[in-house]
């Protein structure tokens, strides 16, 4: 099995803008990343839209990257909601060439689930197995990040396999990662996973973020702009962008 490099502070790397008000949540993932070899898991994480959930989980890809893990990355889309393992396909396209190591009924499930073969699809579970497996395989090779952004929006069969997966991954060098917004379900919400919210951020990170965008605002719009944003980093960032 490959070895990740040493732990590092990743946030010594980071923009400064990226991490202002989020120390705390960058430093639980990092965490988890940190002690990926000795087992997995799997962690929603939370919030608003613009609240800053890619950019907390980009920091972290980056990071892994850096490491030697490997990331795979998949993102929903409203568009493909109704397009049964859209989702899935996205995450694993880059090892599916390893599908070939499969059982054959396992190898049958995959390549039904995404029309390589003309055969309607077979029981989940199987579909559910075979991803299993192929990530246990990429795994062993070397530490694996899976993202899943916005969630919320990948259609319900990807949903499921990812919950049959997110499960079991305890024994596999193996983090999974996934973004759901505020307000929306998912299936990976009904099995008790980690969560990590990431509220507005308070007073004083708003005001760091916003001078950090645009140090040169009056005083009176910078409280204005302040109130108007609400601690939302991405308010705070384009509202900045709109006075320089």
């Amino acid at each position: 099995m490959s070895q990740t490099a040493e732990p590092t502070n990743i946030s010594d790397r980071v923009p400064h803008t990226r991490l202002i008000g989020r120390q705390w949540e960058l430093r639980n993932l990092t965490e988890l990343l940190d002690a990926i070899q000795e087992r997995g898991a799997a962690v929603i994480v939370r919030g608003e839209a613009g609240i800053g959930k890619s950019s907390l989980i980009a920091i972290v890809s980056d990071g892994a990257r850096e490491r030697g893990v490997q990331v795979l990355t998949a993102a929903g889309v409203q568009c493909e909601t109704n397009l049964p393992f859209a989702g899935l396909h996205q995450l694993l396209l880059p090892i599916l060439a390893d599908a070939d190591h499969l059982s054959p009924p396992q190898k049958r499930a995959i390549d039904a689930a995404f029309g390589v073969v003309d055969e309607s699809a077979p029981e989940l579970f199987l579909i559910a197995l075979a991803t299993l497996n192929l990530l246990s395989d990429a795994a062993a090779r070397a530490p694996l990040l899976l993202i899943v952004e916005d969630a919320h929006w990948l259609d319900r069969p990807t949903g499921d396999v990812l919950t049959f997966v997110a499960r079991r991954l305890e024994g596999d060098p193996l983090l999974m990662l996934v973004a759901i917004r505020e307000g929306y379900e998912s299936p990976l919400d009904a099995v008790g996973l980690q969560e990590l919210r990431l509220d507005r951020l308070d007073e004083a990170s708003a005001a760091e973020l916003l001078d950090a965008h645009n140090p040169e605002l009056h005083a009176a719009v910078r409280t204005r702009l302040l109130k108007v944003a609400e601690g939302n980093p991405l308010a705070l960032a384009e509202l900045a962008a709109e006075w320089l």
